[in-house]
């Protein structure tokens, strides 16, 4: 945006403040209170009116600039409060209406219900924190109840099912389930048990037919579902990873990709693009323009074109809130052009973001408009003084058209990302290292991809030999951006964890400021005053020097590093974690091995296996700050279980601690004992400082070396006499495992309420059972696996099994575990530190993430 002699223009920012007041309306309000929205609403309006006749009375007397800026902050004040009110009062006609139904007392109980949906995107699988596949969708819930029972408002909702994606259905199929309602964070969460019924719930007297098929409300929808359908179809068997990207890079239709992919586009910086928004809307506006206009076609006839663009493009898409907001914005932006008012983008942003939340509150609880709005404005605000910025650096280095487009391309790329930062961080609680290079590489792809696309998108069903040609130049660029996502997600360090407690809530906050602070520079850097004439000797005519308080500048400069140094502490690689001392027992990330550690005094451990690799035994010992082993048992002979030991061996108090079990049937692929060992047998007992072993069960004679897994009952005691008990298992299979409950000739397994902590069997494979889980029924479940393994460890059947017995916590995604008892006030219960016990005195028995794999949140979840 730029004034009559080519300088920046104002910022019309009077639209901020009513974005921000809505947002936060929307946000504060209490779901299913009514009567609270209604006296929001009632005092907003009231406070509009009572500032703006207080600002017409104190007009009276001030001269004409005074007047002027005192009505402009009452004007944009009062909108602000006006908008509140018409938010408020819209959220208190739906929540009166939903209650009239007793809907918001079904959620706040957390019944479960029969209810029917109407999908609003198609289904995306993941694995959730438990090891289960599930597919999720958005969904708008309709009736609910045995008599079928109407909402009179449609409810938006998160849909979970453990099903396949081809199981639940596609956007804008009517279906009907049976699931436990809950809020997470004002967002309504259908929780299902098994897949849904295709087609719509039956009435109190309607029979229901299984097999009835899929309805549709509507032929717009219909028709649209035919279309993504037609649309995947085409794109099936494209190169490399362009048959799942394409459909997600077009329509948003991430139903066809794989959940590496999905992972790796996460991990990259890169899952934006795979979430149609305002670029998609942009680039097809912008061609239809240059397109229309090249063929000189009246104003008039572009803007018609523009909007039916947006209109078109909507309904394909599916109202995604980043779709509306971009569409909204789009085609107020076109009417400004019209109507010769200019392009004030960060008005017409806030504008369309206020309307958007006045006319559907819910859109404010989802996260997709707010990284939507942050990036948009960040575009805006910043990108032109950072690309003027960047390009007087890279001219004396670079060719011109290399340093203009290097210059746009980090601009743009770089203020997005830097304003959505600290919403990511909220959201994900981790900083992806290297988005803004990812990004960098992906931008010069995405609009062949993108305008090629919605072409070939467009025609699928009427021309299919031309979508199939278009589709054969897009698999290209598609099928780059996959590589790319995967190159980068594989690079070291691609995630970084955000740091938990007091010190991430202070680097937030730094961070937060800081961004505020650099994007007020940068748009004070651009707008500032610049003399026209520079003459020798002495300063311009017209040049004037701002005065700027010198405590306010250091004050800025100081935020702005501490946010920076914050921010980049976090990006850097930390060295080795240490865990302290306060852990009990620890499970190390090894990758597909197993390596369990219990301590038996200060600096020193009980090692039970070693796993795979000695590098990876070694760095498990020296994070944990293990010098002394005074025992090393292994399992069976497997070399995912002993390959580590010479990283361990030095460290042994004497060669002749170490024991092993092993199967007398000879097999080709066990290792052989370690030179000196002893051969564990049933009832074999040991004990080293605080910590005392018990062999409840080896079965030498099993006819294969996983059955003969050495199972191994340690227990450690703390300063405090408070005990820590942990069961290994090696890899013994489920026909073994029920031998040994069904008539145990040696030892019997404990019983529930002996183990805190269980290792599970062979990896959480589906021959590892859960008979034995079942009986011990311990406080936490640990899956010692190598992430991306090609064994299907763990087994989606032992892990939502598992899950129904209570907290399981995996390596391959939380990396090395430790247990131990930490005193009530030992720092904050989160994501990565989980309560699993207490005792009289209030002490923690508590499970917490060390690393270094992705730290995935350990799930929380009482024993049933």
């Amino acid at each position: 945006m730029t004034g009559s002699r080519g300088e920046p223009a104002a910022l019309d920012a009077r639209w901020a403040l009513a974005l921000c007041s809505v947002l936060a309306c929307a946000l504060s309000l209490p779901p299913g209170d009514a009567a609270a929205a209604a006296r929001v609403s009632l005092a907003s309006g009231s406070g509009a009116a009572v500032l703006l006749a207080g600002a017409a009375v104190l007009r009276r007397g001030r001269s004409r600039s005074d007047r002027g800026g005192l009505l402009g902050a009452a004007g944009a004040g009062a909108l602000a409060l006006l908008c509140v009110a018409l938010t408020a009062q819209s959220i208190a006609q739906t929540e009166r209406r939903l209650d009239e139904v007793a809907w918001h007392e079904l959620v706040r109980n957390q019944r479960t219900v029969r209810v029917e949906v109407l999908l609003q995107s198609s289904p995306s699988e993941r694995v959730d924190r438990f090891g289960v596949r599930r597919a999720e969708a958005s969904a708008r819930i309709e009736r609910f109840g045995a008599q079928g029972t109407v909402l009179p408002e449609p409810v938006r909702a998160l849909l979970s099912v453990p099903a396949s994606a081809e199981q639940v259905g596609q956007a804008g199929d009517r279906v009907c389930l049976v699931a436990r309602l809950a809020s997470q964070e004002r967002t309504t969460v259908l929780r299902a048990r098994a897949a849904p019924r295709a087609g719509g719930c039956p009435g109190a007297s309607a029979a229901a037919d299984p097999g009835a098929p899929a309805t549709r409300p509507t032929e717009g929808v219909a028709g649209r579902d035919r279309m993504r359908q037609a649309f995947r179809d085409a794109s099936a068997g494209a190169w490399a990873d362009a048959d799942e990207l394409i459909p997600a890079l077009v329509l948003g239709d991430r139903g066809t990709q794989s959940a590496q992919l999905d992972q790796a586009m996460k991990d990259a910086g890169l899952s934006h693009l795979s979430a149609v928004s305002g670029a998609n809307c942009a680039l097809l506006c912008g061609a239809v323009t240059v397109g229309l206009r090249s063929l000189r076609t009246h104003r008039r006839v572009v803007v018609t074109a523009v909007l039916g663009t947006l209109a078109v493009f909507v309904v394909l898409i599916g109202p995604e809130p980043s779709v509306l907001r971009a569409a909204t914005m789009g085609g107020l932006g076109a009417l400004a052009v019209f109507a010769g008012r200019g392009r004030q983008a960060f008005c017409l942003l806030c504008l369309a973001g206020t309307m958007l939340v006045i006319i559907e509150p819910a859109l404010a609880v989802e996260p997709a408009l707010h990284l939507s709005l942050a990036a948009t404005a960040g575009i805006v605000v910043g990108a032109r003084p950072t690309e003027v910025l960047l390009r007087r650096a890279l001219d004396p280095l670079l060719p011109g058209w290399a340093a203009g487009w290097l210059s746009v391309s980090l601009a743009v790329t770089g203020t997005a990302h830097l304003a959505c930062q600290p919403i990511l961080i909220l959201m994900t609680g981790t900083v992806s290292a290297y988005a803004v290079p990812a990004n960098l590489a992906a931008a010069p792809l995405v609009p062949a991809v993108t305008v090629l696309g919605t072409a070939a998108a467009a025609c699928v069903l009427i021309a299919p030999g031309l979508t199939a040609a278009l589709l054969w130049i897009v698999q290209a660029p598609a099928g780059l951006i996959g590589a790319i996502a995967r190159t980068v997600a594989g690079l070291p360090h691609a995630v970084r964890p955000w740091p938990e407690a007091d010190l991430g809530v202070g680097l937030f906050v730094l961070t937060l400021a800081g961004t505020l602070v650099g994007f007020t520079w940068l748009l004070a850097h651009e707008r500032r005053p610049r003399p026209p004439v520079r003459r020798v000797g002495g300063p311009a005519a017209h040049a004037r020097i701002p005065v700027r308080p010198p405590v306010l500048i250091v004050l800025a400069a100081a935020l702005s590093a501490a946010a920076a140094g914050g921010y980049t502490a976090v990006l850097l690689p930390s060295p080795a974690a240490r865990a302290g001392q306060d852990w009990a027992a620890a499970f190390c990330d090894v990758g597909q091995g197993d390596m369990t550690l219990v301590r038996s005094g200060e600096h020193a451990a009980v090692v039970v296996d070693a796993g795979p690799d000695p590098r990876d035994a070694r760095a498990c010992l020296d994070a944990l700050g293990v010098r002394r082993v005074d025992a090393l048992l292994f399992t069976h002979l497997h070399a995912d279980h002993t390959g580590g030991a010479e990283g361990i061996r030095d460290r042994l108090t004497s060669p002749s601690d170490i024991g092993y079990a092993t199967s007398d049937a000879p097999e080709a692929d066990t290792d052989a004992p370690p030179t000196g060992a002893t051969r564990l047998s049933a009832g074999d007992r040991g004990e080293a400082g605080s910590a005392v072993w018990h062999v409840l069960h080896a079965d030498s004679a099993a006819p294969r070396e996983n059955d003969a897994s050495a199972q191994v009952l340690l227990r450690t005691v703390d300063e405090h006499s408070r005990a820590t008990t942990v069961l290994v298992t090696g890899d013994m299979q489920d026909q073994a495992t029920a031998r040994w409950i069904s008539a145990p000739t040696q030892q019997p397994p404990p019983s529930a309420g002996e183990v805190d902590v269980l290792k599970v069997a062979h990896h959480g494979a589906r021959n590892g059972g859960l008979d034995l889980p079942h009986r011990v029924r311990a406080d936490l479940q640990v899956v010692s696996v190598g992430a991306d393994n090609t064994y299907g460890h763990p087994h989606p059947g032992t892990a939502a099994g598992l899950a129904r017995l209570g907290p399981v916590a995996r390596t391959d995604v939380s990396g090395t575990l430790l247990v131990g008892w930490t005193p009530p006030d030992h720092g904050p219960v989160g994501p990565h530190r989980v309560v699993l016990d207490r005792d009289e005195s209030g002490a923690c028995l508590t499970v917490r993430a060390l690393g270094p794999r992705r730290r995935a949140p350990i799930p929380a979840r009482p024993r049933s």
